[in-house]
């Protein structure tokens, strides 16, 4: 699979050429994102051994991207620059930060906030503008984006591609009733080039519920609940196709999705987890189908006996593009689900059995599997080499007792992986390939979440899983 794409030959284009920085500036507009954060006064003399160091400067910003951290007093956010190692500004926050993630193509942080029923998108500054017959990157000021969404309870964030479905559970009624909600669910598809145009389609759904919604092209497949009264996950999935703004229904399955919780896709299926099984939706240019891939009897564990809590399912999903199955999780333990031959198989990581998994994540190429366990060790599995273990770092010492769950931050163009450490006011850098924590990015504010942003580089598949 070749993932080279306009923008990534546009990156090529760009650091090969001359780069210049901007030194035009803005107050409450869009033009904010031109204020730079690497000055340089730029004629084009390329003697200058000055503007030379400013167009390294700017060409390494670009290549390793940045932070986007938010404050746990929810007021502020603030902008890390990997390549210049410090906080290089401070951006205070619209409403609060109680979600954060990376756009589908990584220009943009999307904050959600669930208590103000908002979204919000904030720039990298690191950009690449089309000159006319030449291409230059700039490395500015991050700024807020004027879209903002306003629809009830932001939750799921599923990105597929150069697609993200946003989903927004609603409102239920007392009891969670199908009928008269207090807010119906809906679900946007967030692209960059919609956050950056002010327009993403939305569709509001039957009534409220915990759902979620895979992009596919023209097409979303997204949860609905029409039986389920008392708890608010979904049981039924839809086929929308997308009409402008919005969408219709084209298809909705038989095969019954009860307690849906957790979503992935790949290449030419996505996943979903139902209570008692998986029920993986196949599209096949512009038809879809479905059928329910059942657990096995190893999925009842240590972890889930006697643990109402806790049940024998799995509940989330990881994918990555290099790879046409998903990895989900279960009472605390990975199983491959393999929806090309229908196989869901146990991974086999640690010899003790009483161990659970709290995080987990491929690198950028898919070629390690992350576990982090519930003592705070981080298990680093060889995908090829059938999940061999290469290392195991004991990234939170003390355990994770009281901390956030750590989510594992991927960086798509160095394959650095970062890890918050809120009780110890750090981001910890840690490098997958080699096995070991890189560094410790000590921090002067305790932070509540953190994700990439930048300008993804395309890279050629050298392997193949």
């Amino acid at each position: 699979m070749n993932q080279t794409n306009a923008l990534s030959r546009a990156i090529a284009l760009a650091f090969s050429s001359l780069i210049a920085v901007s030194a035009l500036s803005g107050c409450g507009s869009s033009d904010d994102r031109k204020t730079p954060i690497i000055d340089s006064e730029h004629d084009h003399d390329h003697g200058d051994d000055h503007d030379h160091d400013d167009e390294s400067a700017v060409s390494t910003e670009m290549e390793q991207g940045r932070l986007f951290i938010t404050a746990k007093d929810g007021s502020q956010a603030y902008i890390y620059s990997l390549a210049q190692d410090k906080v290089i500004q401070a951006l205070p926050l619209t409403g609060q930060a109680d979600a954060v993630q990376s756009s589908p193509d990584g220009h943009y942080a999307v904050v959600m906030d669930r208590t103000n029923n908002t979204v919000n998108f904030y720039h990298s500054g690191l950009e690449i503008e089309n000159h006319g017959d030449h291409d230059h990157p700039y490395a500015r000021d991050a700024a807020k984006m004027p879209l903002q969404l306003n629809y009830t309870r932001p939750v799921h964030f599923q990105t597929f591609g150069e697609q993200a479905g946003l989903f927004f559970d609603g409102l239920g009624a007392t009891g969670n009733p199908i009928e008269n909600p207090v807010k119906e669910a809906g679900f946007v598809l967030v692209t960059d080039t919609g956050i950056a145009d002010g327009t993403l389609p939305y569709q509001k759904l039957n009534t409220s519920m915990h759902g979620t919604a895979e992009p596919r092209g023209n097409y979303v497949i997204a949860s609905q609940r029409y039986q389920t009264t008392g708890s608010s996950l979904a049981d039924t999935l839809s086929v929308f196709e997308q009409h402008g703004d919005h969408y219709h229904i084209s298809q909705t399955f038989e095969t019954k999705c009860m307690g849906l919780h957790g979503s992935g896709s790949v290449t030419d299926y996505s996943v979903f987890a139902c209570s008692d099984g998986v029920l993986s939706v196949k599209q096949t240019g512009d038809t879809f189908s479905a059928e329910k891939i059942s657990y096995p009897s190893s999925l009842t564990n240590i972890q889930c006996d006697g643990t109402s809590n806790s049940p024998a399912r799995i509940g989330s999903f990881i994918t990555n593009h290099h790879h046409n199955y998903a990895i989900g999780t279960a009472c605390g333990q990975p199983y491959r689900v393999d929806p090309v031959s229908k196989n869901m198989t146990p991974i086999v990581w640690t010899t003790d059995s009483s161990r659970r998994i709290v995080s987990y994540d491929f690198d950028a190429h898919g070629e390690h599997l992350m576990l982090l366990d519930d003592t705070g060790k981080l298990y680093i599995l060889d995908v090829a080499q059938n999940y061999k273990q290469t290392a195991v770092l004991n990234v939170f010492p003390n355990g994770i007792e009281g901390k956030a769950v750590p989510s594992f931050i991927v960086n798509p163009n160095t394959q650095m992986v970062y890890m918050m450490d809120d009780s110890n006011q750090q981001i910890i850098e840690i490098d997958p390939h080699d096995g070991k924590i890189e560094s410790k990015i000590t921090l002067n504010f305790t932070p509540s979440h953190v994700t990439w942003f930048g300008v993804k580089a395309g890279h050629d598949d050298e392997h193949s899983h």
